[in-house]
């Protein structure tokens, strides 16, 4: 028997699901599947087109595309991506650009590859319907791309904003320039990236979930004091904080360590690349938080000549370790 008459014969709600299944584990198998038959195609299209990635010299085609042939399933479309970064695209597309996030009015995701600055943006009619942006900088090591956050003034509603590789300012007061990203934005995520005094975090007057991480390519920034400052004065509203300094030698691992008080409603933390810290860290942590995720490169946190136990409420210690090189603290009821 043909294998896609077993599921030709599936009820319509079981084949969405499969579908559904398959376009989080396998495009190609999602693809296979769509192809072997006219009623298996009709359901797969709508997950074949969800995620659109077009470069800039074919988004003239592609815009011609949503106004014909696609015009029926821009529904179906809910991310869409630039990952060849062009300054002729940015400068002379952007009205393009901006009428393909109109016409597909459930495009949630939007991922742009910028080849310099974020000045372009700026430029970008009022988007009510972006929920994640994510923006990754194509310049070299050697030339690291400005980021204002007053250029994003036209995206309204975006709740988690990733950015990759720029160095980070607000040129303007924000009194001057409404940016309403500010308050939206719940998850910040951050690779790479640097700034200069006066910028800080706490700008984002909402934010819920801080992620930092570095790499070897920016080693430079992580002796900063504008790092160290964040670490000591992360924003006051987070419940979740990753700092990650992925920087491969145990030489490297930073003396000083985060300062967690005031953030009260701190849940979860995970630290990396940072020496075993003190039995003051943990006694300095807020009541609220849940888990202590710590990485180290070389020596065991059991070999600490301080142990630390955290308890659960009825006195038992709640310590899980995972391999030689990372442990999982978990609070309920507080440290004794």
């Amino acid at each position: 028997m043909d294998p896609s008459c077993v599921f030709t014969a599936l009820p319509q709600e079981i084949l969405i699901q499969i579908f559904s299944e398959l376009h989080q584990l396998s495009k190609k198998d999602l693809q296979s599947l769509a192809f072997t038959c006219k009623r298996l195609h009709a359901i797969g299209q709508q997950f074949m087109i969800s995620e659109v990635n077009v470069s800039w010299h074919l988004l003239d085609i592609f815009h011609a595309k949503v106004q014909t042939s696609l015009y029926p399933l821009i529904s179906y479309i809910t991310s869409f991506s630039i990952t060849i970064p062009s300054s002729w695209g940015e400068w002379h597309r952007s009205e393009v650009l901006q009428d393909v996030l109109e016409k597909c009015f459930n495009i949630c995701f939007l991922q742009l590859t910028l080849s310099g600055s974020s000045k372009w943006l700026q430029y970008l009619s009022p988007n009510t319907n972006i929920r994640k942006l994510k923006l990754i900088s194509s310049q070299a090591s050697s030339r690291i791309a400005l980021f204002d956050v007053a250029d994003l003034h036209a995206f309204k509603a975006v709740e988690e904003l990733q950015l990759d590789y720029f160095r980070l300012q607000c040129e303007y007061p924000i009194e001057e320039r409404a940016v309403p990203l500010l308050n939206t934005v719940n998850v910040l995520e951050i690779l790479n990236c640097e700034w200069d005094y006066p910028f800080n975090m706490s700008l984002f007057r909402n934010l819920k979930v801080l992620n930092v991480y570095y790499t070897i390519k920016s080693e430079a920034f992580t002796f900063s004091e504008r790092l160290k400052n964040l670490a000591s004065h992360p924003p006051t509203t987070v419940q979740r904080l990753i700092l990650h300094l992925d920087l491969f030698s145990p030489v490297r691992q930073k003396s000083w360590y985060p300062t967690l008080r005031e953030c009260t409603d701190l849940e979860f933390v995970s630290l990396k690349g940072f020496r075993r810290p003190p039995i003051e860290f943990f006694e300095a942590l807020p009541d609220s938080l849940m888990v202590v995720e710590l990485f180290f490169s070389s020596k065991n946190f059991f070999d600490s000549p301080y142990p630390v136990t955290f308890y659960d409420n009825a006195g038992g210690p709640i310590i899980s370790k995972y391999g030689s090189k990372t442990i999982r603290l978990m609070r309920r009821y507080g440290l004794r």
